[in-house]
């Protein structure tokens, strides 16, 4: 497992630090493991930081990885801001991909500019408690 996931509550924000070698399995398996933790967050904000991460995931995978993102019911909906190295730019092709899709992610070098942007992103459906004081 080359991966740490944690929670910051005051920014609603779930964090998910790759280290060493990441190839499609640990993203799956870290994918897996948001969902199960933070899936029920509206809206469900992630910042994936691969700063310390080296990739190892082919073309392929990388297109196969994208479209899971954009197709999956939890994370299709999610607000994902990627941290990369200046010097390593590792998943443009699962970025293009998912955005060819309609996944809300973007790509950043600065941690505090990928956290703005999280933070502006507002949820899309109505809170429970707006629900039902509109059937009221």
């Amino acid at each position: 497992m080359n991966f740490h996931i944690t929670y910051r509550p005051v920014a609603g924000i779930a964090q998910v630090l790759f280290y060493g070698s990441v190839g499609l399995e640990e993203r799956m398996e870290a994918a897996a493991m948001l969902v199960e933790k933070f899936g029920h967050r509206r809206p469900l904000r992630v910042l994936v930081d691969l700063r310390y991460a080296r990739s190892e995931i082919t073309l392929d995978e990388q297109r196969q990885f994208g479209r899971f993102l954009a197709e999956h019911p939890v994370l299709g909906r999610a607000h994902i801001a990627v941290l990369h190295c200046r010097q390593r730019y590792t998943s443009l092709i699962i970025s293009s991909e998912a955005k060819s899709r309609g996944h809300s992610s973007r790509e950043f070098f600065v941690e505090a500019e990928a956290e703005a942007w999280l933070l502006q992103v507002k949820d899309d459906l109505p809170s429970l408690a707006s629900q039902i004081s509109m059937k009221s």
